[in-house]
Protein backbone atom coordinates (compact mmCIF):
# COMPACT_ATOMS: atom_id res chain seq x y z
CA UNK A 1 0.00 0.00 0.00
CA UNK A 2 1.44 3.35 -1.01
CA UNK A 3 0.25 5.63 1.78
CA UNK A 4 -0.32 5.19 5.49
CA UNK A 5 -1.81 8.64 6.04
CA UNK A 6 -5.31 9.47 4.91
CA UNK A 7 -5.81 13.14 4.08
CA UNK A 8 -9.36 14.26 4.60
CA UNK A 9 -9.55 15.58 1.03
CA UNK A 10 -9.11 12.13 -0.53
CA UNK A 11 -12.84 11.34 -0.66
CA UNK A 12 -14.34 11.79 -4.13
CA UNK A 13 -17.92 12.48 -5.18
CA UNK A 14 -19.39 13.72 -1.91
CA UNK A 15 -22.23 15.49 -3.70
CA UNK A 16 -24.80 17.23 -1.54
CA UNK A 17 -27.73 15.52 -3.31
CA UNK A 18 -26.55 12.06 -2.23
CA UNK A 19 -27.61 10.45 1.04
CA UNK A 20 -23.96 9.51 1.59
CA UNK A 21 -22.71 12.91 0.40
CA UNK A 22 -21.93 15.99 2.47
CA UNK A 23 -24.30 18.91 2.99
CA UNK A 24 -21.45 21.27 2.10
CA UNK A 25 -20.27 19.11 -0.82
CA UNK A 26 -20.45 20.13 -4.46
CA UNK A 27 -23.76 20.01 -6.32
CA UNK A 28 -24.23 16.95 -8.50
CA UNK A 29 -26.77 18.81 -10.64
CA UNK A 30 -24.32 21.66 -11.24
CA UNK A 31 -21.59 19.17 -12.19
CA UNK A 32 -23.52 17.51 -15.03
CA UNK A 33 -21.90 17.94 -18.45
CA UNK A 34 -23.27 17.15 -21.90
CA UNK A 35 -20.04 15.61 -23.17
CA UNK A 36 -17.49 13.10 -22.00
CA UNK A 37 -14.36 14.26 -20.23
CA UNK A 38 -10.98 13.11 -21.60
CA UNK A 39 -10.18 9.49 -20.72
CA UNK A 40 -13.67 9.04 -19.27
CA UNK A 41 -13.96 5.35 -20.16
CA UNK A 42 -10.62 4.61 -18.50
CA UNK A 43 -11.63 6.66 -15.47
CA UNK A 44 -14.92 4.77 -15.10
CA UNK A 45 -13.06 1.48 -15.37
CA UNK A 46 -10.63 2.65 -12.65
CA UNK A 47 -13.47 3.65 -10.34
CA UNK A 48 -15.24 0.32 -10.85
CA UNK A 49 -11.96 -1.54 -10.32
CA UNK A 50 -11.20 -0.12 -6.89
CA UNK A 51 -11.14 -2.48 -3.92
CA UNK A 52 -14.33 -2.67 -1.86
CA UNK A 53 -13.49 -1.41 1.62
CA UNK A 54 -17.04 -1.52 2.94
CA UNK A 55 -20.09 -3.21 1.41
CA UNK A 56 -23.62 -2.45 2.50
CA UNK A 57 -26.99 -3.96 1.68
CA UNK A 58 -28.30 -0.45 1.10
CA UNK A 59 -29.68 0.13 -2.38
CA UNK A 60 -28.45 3.26 -4.11
CA UNK A 61 -30.53 5.07 -6.70
CA UNK A 62 -29.51 7.75 -9.17
CA UNK A 63 -30.19 11.04 -7.39
CA UNK A 64 -31.19 12.68 -10.68
CA UNK A 65 -33.28 10.00 -12.41
CA UNK A 66 -34.30 7.67 -9.57
CA UNK A 67 -32.88 4.67 -11.46
CA UNK A 68 -31.52 1.80 -9.35
CA UNK A 69 -27.70 1.69 -9.52
CA UNK A 70 -26.80 -1.15 -7.16
CA UNK A 71 -25.70 -1.78 -3.59
CA UNK A 72 -23.69 0.96 -1.90
CA UNK A 73 -20.00 0.19 -1.41
CA UNK A 74 -17.00 2.25 -0.40
CA UNK A 75 -14.11 1.72 -2.82
CA UNK A 76 -10.44 2.61 -2.51
CA UNK A 77 -7.15 2.29 -4.29
CA UNK A 78 -5.29 2.64 -1.00
CA UNK A 79 -4.95 6.40 -1.34
CA UNK A 80 -8.32 7.71 -2.55
CA UNK A 81 -11.88 6.78 -1.52
CA UNK A 82 -15.20 6.88 -3.38
CA UNK A 83 -18.64 5.30 -3.26
CA UNK A 84 -19.60 2.75 -5.88
CA UNK A 85 -22.17 5.02 -7.52
CA UNK A 86 -19.52 7.57 -8.55
CA UNK A 87 -18.62 5.55 -11.67
CA UNK A 88 -22.29 5.73 -12.72
CA UNK A 89 -22.35 9.53 -12.44
CA UNK A 90 -19.09 9.92 -14.34
CA UNK A 91 -20.28 7.58 -17.09
CA UNK A 92 -23.87 8.80 -17.41
CA UNK A 93 -23.55 12.51 -16.60
CA UNK A 94 -19.88 13.08 -17.45
CA UNK A 95 -19.17 14.42 -13.97
CA UNK A 96 -15.62 15.79 -13.91
CA UNK A 97 -13.37 14.71 -11.06
CA UNK A 98 -10.44 16.50 -9.47
CA UNK A 99 -7.43 16.77 -11.78
CA UNK A 100 -5.12 15.49 -9.04
CA UNK A 101 -7.12 12.24 -8.87
CA UNK A 102 -7.21 11.86 -12.64
CA UNK A 103 -3.43 12.35 -12.76
CA UNK A 104 -3.12 9.76 -9.96
CA UNK A 105 -5.18 7.19 -11.92
CA UNK A 106 -3.36 7.97 -15.17
CA UNK A 107 0.03 7.47 -13.45
CA UNK A 108 -1.19 3.99 -12.51
CA UNK A 109 -2.07 3.31 -16.15
CA UNK A 110 -5.77 3.36 -15.25
CA UNK A 111 -5.43 0.22 -13.13
CA UNK A 112 -6.04 0.42 -9.38
CA UNK A 113 -3.73 -1.77 -7.31
CA UNK A 114 -4.99 -5.07 -5.98
CA UNK A 115 -5.11 -4.50 -2.23
CA UNK A 116 -4.69 -7.44 0.11
CA UNK A 117 -7.11 -8.25 2.89
CA UNK A 118 -4.48 -7.03 5.34
CA UNK A 119 -4.22 -3.69 3.49
CA UNK A 120 -8.00 -3.25 3.58
CA UNK A 121 -8.19 -4.08 7.29
CA UNK A 122 -5.43 -1.57 8.04
CA UNK A 123 -7.18 1.13 6.00
CA UNK A 124 -10.53 0.41 7.67
CA UNK A 125 -8.95 0.47 11.13
CA UNK A 126 -7.24 3.78 10.35
CA UNK A 127 -10.46 5.34 9.06
CA UNK A 128 -12.37 4.08 12.09
CA UNK A 129 -9.76 5.59 14.42
CA UNK A 130 -9.94 8.91 12.58
CA UNK A 131 -13.73 8.80 12.67
CA UNK A 132 -13.78 8.20 16.41
CA UNK A 133 -11.39 11.08 17.25
CA UNK A 134 -12.88 14.29 18.54
CA UNK A 135 -14.43 16.60 15.94
CA UNK A 136 -11.50 18.99 15.93
CA UNK A 137 -9.05 16.21 15.10
CA UNK A 138 -11.19 14.48 12.50
CA UNK A 139 -13.33 17.26 11.05
CA UNK A 140 -14.23 16.56 7.45
CA UNK A 141 -13.35 12.85 7.53
CA UNK A 142 -16.49 10.92 6.57
CA UNK A 143 -17.11 7.58 8.15
CA UNK A 144 -16.18 4.58 6.05
CA UNK A 145 -19.41 3.06 7.29
CA UNK A 146 -21.55 5.81 5.75
CA UNK A 147 -24.54 4.87 3.72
Amino acid sequence: MASRSFPYDRFLGEFQELAHGRPDGPSLRDSVRDHAVPDEEKLVRYLRGGSALAVTGSPVHDALSGEFIGALELHTDGEWFWHSDLAHYVERYHIPLEAIFIDHARARHWTPPALSTEDLIEIADTLEALDSEDLEGAQGCPSYRSG
